[in-house]
């Protein structure tokens, strides 16, 4: 077994510890703490879950390539940042969260918007 769920000491919804596919806080937070620092442009942190940055999210071709339909930015609106439906195409469906990479900007506002984003992206077919 590869990927993130390799982790999970008894693997996701583990007797008593999540419900069904889902694992419980205490597996993700073993999860998080066993894997070391990243080196890469982007990482796959969930089964077909990307976590990226700026260079990957700006380069269509290796999204593409990763079979990427769904892209969540958030940091839309800032300067380095492109972003939105006419950048992406039809291809990829683009939600932009404008947050500030600041200590005091408030960007729990804007968690359930972006986890119901992700929630109907891996719902989606294909």
């Amino acid at each position: 077994m590869s990927g993130p769920e390799a982790s999970w000491p008894q693997g996701p919804g583990g007797a008593g510890t999540g419900t069904g596919d889902e694992p419980s806080l205490k597996e993700i937070e073993q999860l998080l703490n066993t894997r070391g620092p990243s080196c890469n442009h982007v990482d796959e942190v969930w089964p077909n879950l990307f976590l990226g940055d700026l260079v990957t999210a700006h380069n269509r071709f290796t999204l593409w390539k990763m079979g990427v339909t769904h892209v969540l930015n958030a940091a839309h609106g800032t300067a380095y940042s492109q972003g939105g439906h006419d950048f992406y195409g039809a291809t990829i469906d683009y939600y932009g969260v404008r947050a500030y990479d600041r200590p005091d900007f408030d960007i729990s506002q804007f968690f359930f918007s972006a986890s119901e984003f992700i929630h109907k992206a891996l719902n989606t077919p294909g």
